[in-house]
């Protein structure tokens, strides 16, 4: 059933209750006052000395001789017009008075019928006048409900649009209020959604891109550094080939040959290693997160000595997930190496703390800060996909003394049999 009907219904059962409670009223104060009208009349008629010259009706009463020896006449319950039941309600009788006289009795009786009859047209008028008025506040309350109510079609029809993933359409004014903050919540939403929706289509151009630099990458290591290793290795063994084909090599000249082959495998190890890492880290599958970021920074250290790097890793923020783990890594990894590329820093500090709904990573650095009007890179880029992907919160701030924090907030994840095999 709709809501229109529902409060139709609702407003008809109490004005029909109120009615009958008023019906109620009515008859209650009617009874009272027959009675009263009844009573009145018999007394007056009590006081009159019975007599044969007087009338056998008057109002409200009828007088009748009775000889001696003669049953009493049956009261008449007949009320012309009227129903029984609503007689009854009005009127339950009253006791007879018996006035002797020589030969036998007189007789007078209580004849409500006139006044159980004005009640009845009273009762009646104002019954069709109570129905006639529901009618019309129905009628006047179907129309009333159904414009109120007009604004919930549009609600529908803008919910359907958002999850189609359309926009919801302008908001008409509502005058009712409550329907007026549902319209504006649903508006909110809309614009909500919106936003999200150009932002992940934005996200989704940055990692395309992303991919693309990273493929174009590998591309030019395998061409710029492992084409000519491998080019090389080919010239070496085929002089080599060349030179056993016409007589002894000289012990030099293969020795050197040789070194040359061995340098370029070694290389061509080193590049394979880094390019590995780059796709994932190879250390994961043996090491905890922990030790192999102590390894990174100490690493890095080496390399860049003007540079004083700080690490506080809390051990209970690993060993999570390996989805986790991997994400921390990498932001780690890309943060650190974003302050060294972009900044001259003289300290670089790393933290991995572990709460109880969250895992929180900060990296900062007083390289210089980022500037206020430079865009993010891929890199930011895929820091902050990394961690929306997990359910986090992502961030960057750069203050006015050039330092610069980079922080995340990646949400507990349940620990998996797979994590713990991997971490045990």
């Amino acid at each position: 059933m709709s809501l229109r009907w529902r409060i139709i219904l609702l407003v008809t059962l109490a004005a029909t209750l109120s009615a009958l409670a008023g019906l109620a009223v009515t008859v209650a104060g009617a009874r009272v006052s027959v009675r009263m009208e009844m009573m009145a009349a018999l007394e007056l008629a009590r006081a009159e000395p019975p007599s044969a010259a007087l009338p056998t009706h008057v109002r409200h009463v009828t007088r009748q001789f009775v000889p001696n020896g003669t049953p009493l006449p049956p009261a008449q319950r007949h009320h012309p017009g009227v129903p029984g039941w609503f007689a009854a309600l009005v009127w339950d009788g009253a006791d007879d008075i018996l006035l002797p006289v020589e030969g036998g009795v007189w007789l007078q009786r209580a004849d409500p019928a006139d006044e159980v009859a004005e009640v009845w047209a009273d009762t009646l008028a104002l019954a069709v006048t109570a129905a006639i008025m529901l009618v019309l506040m129905l009628l006047a309350l179907s129309v009333l409900v159904g414009r109120a109510l007009a604004p919930l079609n549009d609600f529908a029809l803008a919910l359907d649009r958002l999850t189609e993933g359309r926009q919801a359409g302008p908001a008409a004014a509502i005058a009712i209020p409550e329907l007026a903050a549902i319209g504006r919540r649903i508006a909110r939403l809309d614009r909500e959604l919106a936003a999200a929706r150009a932002e992940n289509t934005a996200l989704s151009h940055s990692l395309i891109a992303l991919q693309d630099q990273e493929r174009a990458q590998l591309a030019r290591d395998l061409h710029d550094e492992l084409g000519p290793l491998l080019f090389g290795i080919r010239v070496d063994a085929h002089a080599i080939s060349r030179a056993a084909a016409t007589g002894p090599v000289p012990g030099a000249d293969a020795a050197g040959r040789a070194g040359a082959i061995a340098d370029a495998a070694a290389a061509i190890r080193d590049l394979s290693r880094r390019i590995l890492n780059r796709l994932r880290p190879m250390g994961l599958d043996h090491l905890h997160t922990a030790e192999i970021l102590r390894d990174l920074t100490a690493g890095l250290a080496r390399q860049h000595p003007q540079t004083v790097f700080t690490v506080d890793l809390d051990s209970a923020a690993f060993a999570r997930s390996e989805a986790a783990d991997l994400t921390l890594y990498r932001i780690a990894h890309e943060a650190i190496l974003n302050a060294l590329r972009h900044g001259q820093p003289s300290r670089i500090g790393l933290q991995v703390q572990s709460h109880a709904d969250r895992i929180t990573l900060r990296v900062s650095d007083d390289g210089g800060g980022m500037k206020p009007d430079a865009p993010p890179g891929h890199g930011i880029t895929g820091m902050r996909e990394r961690v929306r992907a997990l359910g986090g919160r992502f961030s960057i701030a750069s203050g006015v003394d050039g330092q610069t924090l980079v922080e995340a907030h990646i949400p507990v994840p349940a620990v998996t049999a797979e994590g713990l095999h991997h971490h045990g």
